[in-house]
C-alpha cells in the first residue's frame, strides 16, 4: 500500500543537559519568534510580534503547577474533565500569526483524559491551531491528537480550500498522563511537511524521540497548497467551533515561528517508486527514491528490503546513488505467482535509522508490494466444489482466501455441485493479492440473493478497493442500489446502473467488463454490465464509454461485504449465495456493446433530463440524490457551500442512459463533516445543468 509518511523506529536519548536540553525549551524569543508561551504563573507572551493569553471559561479550570520536564518551570492545566468546562486559551490575531511560508509550531503536552468518537468533547484535543474563518476546521495550521487512534496529527488548510496537506504519526503514538513535545515544520525549500514527536521519560530524566513523519506537501492534490490565512485568534487547548476537540490535560512552552527550527531527525525517503504488477517477461525490478538528510547530518546507509514469503523473511539489496540524493535499488526476477513486498530504510551518522512506508518492519505493518503475473489470465478462480474447509483459488495464482464469519457449503448451486452461502451478518470472503487488479478486466460470477436484500441498499456485493479501510475508490464494485437495481462501477470513471430491479430468491450471472475501445473510437474505453438468468439467458446489458483510466486497487478483494474499518453493519452483508466466481486480468467475455433490456421499461429509455429535490430534507446524517440521464453523458455531481465552495464531489464519471442514486452523508471530499446549514447540489452534464438547495441539520 502506498504511504505518504514515514516513521522513526529507532529511539533517541537526549540527556537534558546537554545542547539536545534546546529541544522543547525553554526558549528566548529571537527575530523569528512570533508567539512564545512559558505558562509560568501567567500567560504572559514574550514575543514582540503578538498578545499575551487571554483565559476563557471558568478560571476555576485553571492551574499554573510545576512542570516535571527538567529546567521548565511551570506549566497550564486546563481541566476539562467534564463536557460543561469548556476551557482554553487564544492569542489575539495578528498578522504575524498567519504564517504561508517556512515555520515551526511546537510545544508540550500532556493529555489527561481524551474521547474516541465524535459525540465526545475531548476526541481531537488541540495544542495549537490558528482557526478557520468561516469554519473552524480551516485553519492556517493546527496541531492535534485523535483520540479514536491516539495519534498525532498536524497540517493546515490549503489556499484553495481542496486540501489539508498534513504529516501524521503512527496510531497508538501517545500514552495518558505522559508529556510529548510536538513540532510542525513547513520547509519551502524541500516542500516538505515535518512532524516530530519527543517524548520526557520521567524514570531517568531523557527526552526520546518516539516518531518523526514526513510528507510533501505538493502531493495533495491543493490547486494552491500555500496555508490559507485567517482574521481569528490561535486557540490552545480547543479547535475554536464543534463540541469535540476540547484538551484535557497540560501544556508548556508553545513556541511559534516563521522559519525552520533544526533538530535532531533522521534521514528522509521520499518519491519512493510504487511498483505495480510486472510480467514474467520483465527482468528485475527498480526501485527509487530520493534519500537525503537535513541539519549537517549524513546518509550512513540506504538499503532495500523484499521479501517473497509475505514478509516471514527478509532479503536487503544496497541502494547506489544515481545522482544526487537520487538512488535505486533492484529486486532480482521472480516467477509467476510471487507477491513481494517492500521498504526502504535509511541511517544517518548519528545512527538514526527511518524507514518508508511507515510501520515497515512492524508488526502488521504496511509494505509496498507487487505481483508477477502473465497477461491475458485468470488471476482468480473459486468453483467452491471442495464442498467444505476454506475455498481453493484454482487458478494459477493460487491465491489464498480468508474467511470471515461462518460461511457455509450449500447444494444450491448454479454450476457443478457447490456454492458458498453467506449468512448476512458477519460472514464475507477476502482474496489479499495483487493480482486481481488490473486496467482491464472481466469480473464474473454467479449470485443467489436472498430477501431480505431488497432492502440492503448500497451493499457490495464484491469490490476491489485501493485503500483496505475505505468501501470507495475502487478498482472495480459491484452493488445493489436502491429499487434492487445491480450497479458496477470504477470510482472517477465508469459507472453503470441497471433499469431492472432484481428479483430475490433467484439465480443471476453477473458480467462485468472494461476493456480499451478499437483504435480510432470517439472513447479510451469501454465498460459493460451484463445481467442473465438462470438459464444464463441475458436479461439485460448496458455499456458505457469512457476517457479516464481505471484505478488499479491493491487492497484486499471483499465478497460479501465492502471494505471497512471494521466489521459494522454498513454498509451492509451480502445474504445469499456466491458460485464460480471468476475474475480476469484482461477482457475475456469481449461482451458485446449494443444494449439489451432497455426496452422492459415503458418501451423507451428515460426521455429527459431530471434533477430531483434529496430525500431526506433536512437530513442528517445522510441523503439521497436521484437524477435522470437520457443518453450517455459526462456528469458531474457537486456538493457547494453558500459561498459557492466546493465541499464534495459525489459523482465524476461517464455515466449510463436511465436513472441513478447518489448519497451524501455530510462530510467534505476529506472525510471531514460539515456544519449544519444549508447547501447546494449541482448536476452538470454537457447538455444539462441543474442546481438544488438541501439543508443538514445536526
Amino acid at each position: 500500500m502506498k504511504s505518504l509518511f514515514g516513521v522513526l523506529l529507532l529511539v533517541l536519548f537526549l540527556s537534558v543537559g546537554t545542547v539536545g536540553a534546546q529541544i522543547g525549551g525553554p526558549y528566548t524569543p529571537d527575530a523569528h519568534t512570533m508567539l512564545l508561551m512559558h505558562f509560568d504563573g501567567d500567560l504572559s507572551n514574550v514575543s514582540t510580534y503578538s498578545e499575551d493569553g487571554q483565559f476563557h471559561g471558568d478560571l476555576v479550570n485553571f492551574f499554573f503547577l510545576p512542570n516535571v520536564v527538567t529546567g521548565m518551570g511551570q506549566c497550564l492545566r486546563i481541566d476539562n474533565d467534564s463536557q460543561s468546562d469548556s476551557a482554553y486559551v487564544t492569542v489575539a490575531d495578528t498578522q504575524y500569526l498567519d504564517l504561508t511560508g517556512n515555520w515551526t509550531i511546537e510545544g508540550w503536552i500532556n493529555i489527561f483524559t481524551f474521547g474516541t468518537g465524535s459525540s465526545d468533547w475531548r476526541w481531537v484535543p488541540r495544542l495549537i491551531i490558528k482557526t478557520g474563518d468561516n469554519v473552524f476546521w480551516r485553519p492556517n495550521y493546527f496541531v492535534e491528537m485523535w483520540g479514536d487512534r491516539r495519534m498525532f496529527s498536524c497540517g493546515y488548510q490549503a489556499a484553495s480550500q481542496d486540501a489539508w496537506p498534513q504529516a501524521n504519526t503512527p496510531n497508538n503514538i501517545m500514552d495518558v498522563g505522559e508529556w510529548y513535545h510536538m513540532a510542525f515544520v513547513r520547509d519551502t525549500t524541500r516542500h516538505i511537511l515535518m512532524t516530530i514527536i519527543h517524548h520526557f521519560n520521567q524514570s531517568n530524566s531523557q527526552i526520546e524521540l518516539v516518531s518523526f513523519s514526513v510528507a510533501d506537501y505538493l502531493n495533495f492534490g491543493a490547486a494552491d497548497p500555500t496555508p490559507i490565512t485567517t482574521d481569528q485568534p490561535v486557540h490552545i487547548g480547543y479547535a475554536g467551533g464543534g463540541g469535540d476537540s476540547f484538551l484535557d490535560g497540560f501544556v508548556d512552552e508553545i513556541r511559534v515561528s516563521d522559519v525552520v527550527r533544526e533538530f535532531p531527525i533522521p534521514p528522509i525517503i521520499s518519491d519512493v517508486s510504487v511498483l505495480s504488477n510486472m510480467t514474467t517477461s520483465v527482468p528485475q525490478y527498480d526501485v527509487g527514491a530520493h534519500i537525503y538528510t537535513l541539519f549537517s547530518t549524513t546518509i550512513q546507509s540506504a538499503k532495500l528490503y523484499y521479501s517473497t514469503d509475505l514478509g516471514t523473511s527478509w532479503t536487503s539489496v544496497d541502494m547506489t546513488t544515481v545522482s544526487g540524493d537520487s538512488m535505486v535499488g533492484t529486486i532480482p526476477q521472480q516467477p509467476l505467482g510471487s507477491i513481494i513486498r517492500y521498504y526502504l530504510e535509511a541511517v544517518d551518522n548519528n545512527g538514526l535509522t527511518y524507514q518508508y512506508p511507515q510501520d515497515a518492519g512492524w508488526q502488521a505493518a504496511d509494505y509496498l508490494s507487487f505481483g508477477i503475473y502473465e497477461e491475458n489470465t485468470q488471476t482468480l478462480a473459486l468453483t467452491f466444489e471442495e464442498g467444505s474447509g476454506v475455498p481453493q483459488d484454482t487458478s494459477a495464482y493460487g491465491n489464498t482466501v480468508t474467511i470471515y464469519g461462518s460461511p457455509a457449503y450449500s447444494a444450491n448451486a448454479a454450476v457443478g455441485t457447490h456454492s458458498i452461502y453467506l449468512e448476512g451478518d458477519s460472514s464475507f470472503l477476502e482474496v489479499d493479492a495483487p493480482f486481481q487488479a488490473a486496467k482491464q478486466f472481466l469480473v464474473d460470477f454467479w449470485m443467489y440473493p436472498e430477501t431480505e436484500m431488497a432492502t440492503r441498499t448500497y451493499c457490495r456485493i464484491l469490490n476491489r478497493p485501493r485503500d483496505a479501510t475505505s468501501w470507495s475508490d475502487n478498482n472495480y464494485q459491484i452493488r445493489f442500489n436502491p429499487d434492487s437495481r445491480l450497479y458496477a462501477g470504477t470510482d472517477g470513471s465508469v459507472t453503470i446502473t441497471l433499469d431492472d430491479s432484481l428479483e430475490m430468491e433467484n439465480w443471476y450471472h453477473v458480467m462485468y467488463e472494461v476493456r480499451s475501445a478499437p483504435p480510432g473510437d470517439t472513447v479510451a474505453f469501454y465498460g459493460v454490465l451484463q445481467l442473465s438468468d438462470v438459464n444464463d439467458q441475458v436479461i439485460e446489458r448496458k455499456a458505457v464509454g469512457f476517457d479516464d483510466e481505471v484505478v488499479e486497487g491493491f487492497a484486499p478483494l471483499r465478497i460479501g461485504k465492502a471494505a471497512s474499518p471494521d466489521t459494522g453493519t454498513y454498509p451492509p452483508f451480502f445474504k445469499g449465495n456466491f458460485d464460480n466466481v471468476m475474475i480476469y486480468n484482461y477482457p475475456a467475455a469481449n461482451l458485446p456493446l449494443t444494449p439489451v433490456g432497455i426496452e422492459r421499461k415503458n418501451g423507451q429509455v428515460p426521455l429527459r433530463y431530471e434533477l430531483a429535490q434529496n430525500y431526506p430534507n433536512p437530513f442528517n446524517p445522510n441523503t439521497t440524490i436521484r437524477f435522470v440521464l437520457p443518453r450517455n453523458d459526462k456528469v458531474k455531481l457537486i456538493v457547494y457551500d453558500l459561498l459557492g465552495r466546493k465541499v464534495k464531489t459525489l459523482i465524476h464519471a461517464t455515466m449510463s442512459s436511465g436513472r441513478h442514486v447518489a448519497m451524501w452523508d455530510g462530510t467534505d471530499d476529506y472525510g471531514y463533516p460539515v456544519a449544519s446549514g444549508m447547501y447546494f447540489y449541482k448536476l452538470k452534464t454537457k447538455h444539462y445543468t441543474k442546481v438544488r438547495k438541501m439543508v443538514l441539520m445536526k
